[in-house]
């Protein structure tokens, strides 16, 4: 990557897209430099790694800029995305979920969860998000609440939460009823898709300001 890079003169990039992490566990084989970065990591931490590759690009000249920084409007507001509002009790779930959220992703573990009557039915770890609204959809038995939100200390060059007609699609299989998620911080790929999918399954969306205490 480093190579082509530097033949083609970049000296920007931006990080898109997911790759994912079980990839670690299987047979992989990394070249003597990637070995190398491997090597020196304190652990094994979504951030940990990603911060470590961008500082190995930057040595090259390669300035890793921020996921949105010429698609800002592509990131969730502080509204309801989608034609159903919440109800109260949900509303309740959300600012929970929210709080819950946030801790979980201080520690850098995973950026969803899923509850239910102020119950946390799935933490996301490194399955990733449609694993862990099926997994809590599922135990939720109807009715799940997904929360979304920005880690705290979030590096906003990558990993940004992201939703879109997918999560939408695999809420649908487990008939969970509210995507919550962090405004101004979660990328929405394919906007007017992804409502129109929810409003015809009932879904509500709906953005957070702060990803904390929402309106009740």
């Amino acid at each position: 990557m480093v190579e082509i890079f530097k033949s083609e003169g970049v000296t920007e990039a931006i990080m898109a897209g997911g790759v994912s992490k079980r990839l670690m566990f299987r047979n992989i084989k990394p070249d003597l430099r990637a070995l190398s970065l491997l090597f020196k990591l304190k652990d094994r931490k979504d951030d940990t790694i990603l911060r470590a590759l961008a500082d190995e690009l930057e040595k090259e000249g390669i300035v890793i800029r921020e996921a949105t920084a010429y698609v800002k409007s592509i990131l969730a507001g502080d509204e309801v995305l989608t034609r159903r509002t919440p109800s109260e009790e949900e509303w309740r779930d959300i600012a929970f979920g929210m709080k819950i959220a946030k801790e979980i992703g201080r520690l850098d573990i995973g950026q969803c969860i899923v509850v239910k009557n102020c119950a946390v039915l799935a933490v996301e770890a490194i399955e990733g998000t449609d694993e862990a609204i099926r997994r809590g959809g599922r135990l939720a038995n109807g009715g799940a609440v997904v929360v979304k939100i920005c880690k705290p200390g979030q590096d906003i060059r990558f990993d940004l939460p992201t939703i879109g007609p997918g999560t939408i699609e695999t809420m649908k299989e487990v008939a969970a009823r509210i995507l919550a998620v962090e405004a101004g911080m979660t990328v929405v790929i394919d906007r007017e898709s992804m409502i129109k999918s929810a409003d015809a399954a009932g879904i509500t969306v709906v953005g957070i300001e702060g990803g904390e205490n929402p309106p009740l």
